[in-house]
C-alpha cells in the first residue's frame, strides 16, 4: 500500500510540474507566426516603395495593400475559425477642407481571412489569411514626400498571443 501511495504522490509531482502549454500546440502552423505587407508597386533596392499616383478627384488618389499571415493551429480556433487580425497606422496626416486633419490609412483593426472571391490578390503561400486596406485619400502636395505605414499583425489563441509590427516606407510620386 505504501508504495502504490508513493507512485500516486511521485506521478502528482510530474505532473504538476508541466505547465499547460508543454501539452499545448505552438500557436502558428509554423512555430513562427509569420507575416507580411505586400504593396503592389516597385520596391527600390533600399526598401522604399514608389507609388505612382493619378490624381483625379479634388487632387487626391488613394491605393490598395495587403497583408498576408500564416493562420493559427486549429487548437485556437473560436467557433472553427483563426482569429488573425491587423491594424495599421501612419504618422502622416492630410489635411481637408476645414481644417481636418485625417490619418492616410484607416486605423480600425480588421480580420485577416482566406476568402479567394476576391481576384486582386493571392497571397504568397496558399492557405495564408490576408486583407486588404486602403492608403488615402493622399492629397496632391505629398507628391515627393515619404510616408510610413506601419500594419500590426495579431494571432489570437485566447491566452497565448503573438504581434509582429511591420513597418514599410513610401515614396509618393
Amino acid at each position: 500500500m505504501r508504495k502504490l501511495v508513493n507512485i500516486l504522490v511521485l506521478s502528482g509531482l510530474l505532473l504538476g510540474s508541466c505547465t499547460e502549454n508543454e501539452f499545448n500546440p505552438p500557436l502558428c502552423l509554423s512555430g513562427n507566426c509569420d507575416g507580411k505587407v505586400y504593396i503592389p508597386f516597385p520596391q527600390d533596392s533600399n526598401g522604399y516603395y514608389h507609388v505612382e499616383l493619378a490624381f483625379i478627384i479634388e487632387g487626391t488618389a488613394r491605393f490598395p495593400i495587403f497583408v498576408e499571415a500564416e493562420d493559427v493551429d486549429p487548437y485556437y480556433y473560436y467557433n472553427d475559425m483563426g482569429i488573425v487580425r491587423s491594424a495599421f497606422s501612419s504618422s502622416s496626416f492630410g489635411v481637408y477642407q476645414g481644417g481636418y486633419r485625417l490619418p492616410l490609412v484607416q486605423e480600425t483593426t480588421i480580420l485577416l481571412s482566406t476568402s479567394s472571391n476576391i481576384s486582386e490578390f493571392t497571397p504568397s503561400i496558399p492557405g495564408r489569411k490576408w486583407a486588404k486596406r486602403i492608403i488615402g485619400p493622399i492629397p496632391q502636395y505629398f507628391v515627393g514626400d515619404t510616408i510610413t505605414i506601419d500594419a500590426e499583425i495579431y494571432w489570437d489563441g485566447g491566452n497565448l498571443t503573438k504581434s509582429k509590427l511591420l513597418s514599410e516606407k513610401i515614396i509618393i510620386e
